[in-house]
């Protein structure tokens, strides 16, 4: 934690509500005013007139360590977060061993707070089999527990008797639940007629893993997250005709919400048939092209329709996803996010697509507190973490491979211009990323627990 009293000067300090010219005084890593008056420091930061806005916080990343190293490790997955502006990034249960009880939380725990670059939560794993140990991780401080509805990745599904007892329990511990829905009995019909027909092209992808099938699972989630009373997201909702339906149990009251991804606003059917592997994800893009994107997606964005953006960080390597260019089932389902997510937003801010606020209120804001970290995460305001990111709004830049972070080293984005970058990254005050260079060292990022709020 950086010590003494830094100033960023000339700030415009973005809200979901407001943008205010302010200068913030930083002092051990938290923000202790927010003023016009000129303040004496240790050290100035300059903002320029420049956007401020908080760190993001991404509900959603899979950093494979430890265990599966080689797609991503803690370090590197960190680095790659910082860079994209993410300072503090929760990652999910899907390592060896996987979390599913407090002795792997606790060993995980330990694992990587050595490797962080930026703070970090963990979430746990929901299975049939875990209901039991589900209350001593919630105390220790999980931002929530992530399950999915289809067997995918080696995680047991919760089907709509189990997830009604699963989510009893959520309901109980006051907890979270972020669920994959994809309804197994479609998924599992559909790969057995596509390989009777020997279909092995990219599109046969979206004919697999189709839209029937999420809508089937995301309205069971929604039955059952009623009954219940649960507070649960929905993760990488496709379509704006789910986002729809989610938004209207919200409208009634219930504590259930979409998670959006960047992907599913920049990558579309046309990509993925020229694309294939590099582009394979689960739930798949559905809208045709950049047009229907701009059409329906961004309305609905705009709209309120999402409640949080996560980027689904789920990279692996180049070898790995290069296998199914000749047949696209022998490719993984999963690409690299988290260092594209906010510079992609940032790009559609500039595009007239949607505004800075929007992007705080989601990708800042709403994640914090819908994880409980708010409001010592997600927010510029006296008491909170200096987490932030200095934008500088007028640059451009192309999406390259070569500039890749993450393990990986490729980006589904690669040749993409966008404008607007990342200028400067701070983690509680110190700077863990300065123009698109990871600069943080490894073990100082912490364990962010609800507890601590």
């Amino acid at each position: 934690m950086s010590k003494g009293k830094i100033l960023i000067k000339n700030s415009n300090i973005v809200s979901s509500k407001d943008v205010v010219k302010a200068n913030i005084l930083i002092e051990d890593g938290i923000i202790t005013a927010i003023t016009n008056k000129e303040l004496e420091a240790d050290k100035e930061i300059d903002a320029k007139g420049r956007y401020v806005i908080p760190g993001a916080i991404d509900g959603h990343t899979h950093m494979m360590d430890p265990g599966k190293t080689q797609n991503e490790d803690f370090t590197t997955g960190t680095q790659a977060a910082a860079v994209g502006g993410i300072t503090t990034a929760i990652t999910h249960h899907r390592t060896i061993p996987p979390v599913y009880s407090i002795d792997e939380l606790e060993d995980k725990i330990e694992h990587v707070t050595k490797k962080a670059v930026v703070d970090f939560g963990i979430k746990g794993g929901g299975s049939p089999d875990n209901i039991d140990d589900l209350e001593e991780m919630w105390k220790r401080g999980v931002t929530g527990f992530k399950a999915f509805t289809c067997d995918l990745h080696g995680s047991r599904p919760l089907h709509p008797g189990d997830m009604y007892y699963f989510l009893k329990e959520i309901k109980r511990l006051d907890a979270t639940l972020l669920v994959h829905c994809e309804n197994e009995s479609v998924t599992e019909v559909n790969e057995k007629r596509l390989k009777e027909e020997g279909r092995t092209d990219n599109l046969s992808h979206i004919e697999w893993r189709s839209l029937l099938a999420e809508k089937i699972a995301v309205e069971a989630v929604i039955n059952v997250a009623k009954e219940t009373g649960a507070r649960v997201v929905i993760a990488h909702v496709s379509h704006p005709d789910i986002m729809a339906k989610i938004k209207e149990a919200r409208d009634e009251g219930y504590s259930i919400y979409a998670e959006g991804c960047p992907h599913y606003f920049n990558l579309n059917l046309e990509m993925l048939e020229e694309k294939g592997p590099w582009v394979k994800f689960t739930p798949p893009m559905r809208m045709k092209n950049q047009k229907e994107i701009d059409e329906k997606m961004w309305p609905a964005f705009n709209k309120g329709y999402i409640s949080l953006i996560g980027s689904d960080h789920c990279p692996y390597p180049k070898e790995v996803k290069e296998k199914g260019l000749d047949n696209i089932w022998d490719a993984p389902n999963g690409i690299p996010g988290v260092e594209t997510s906010m510079r992609l937003m940032i790009n559609a801010v500039n595009q007239g697509k949607t505004t800075i606020n929007k992007v705080v209120e989601l990708m800042s804001e709403n994640p914090a507190q819908i994880y409980g970290l708010y409001p010592k995460k997600g927010t510029l305001s006296v008491g909170s973490d200096a987490d932030l990111v200095i934008l500088d709004m007028e640059t451009e830049e192309v999406l390259q491979n070569e500039n890749v972070v993450s393990k990986c080293g490729w980006t589904p984005y690669e040749g993409k211009k966008i404008k607007g970058v990342l200028d400067t990254v701070m983690v509680r005050g110190t700077v863990v990323a300065k123009r698109g260079k990871a600069v943080g060292e490894p073990g100082y990022g912490q364990f962010v627990s609800r507890a601590e709020v």
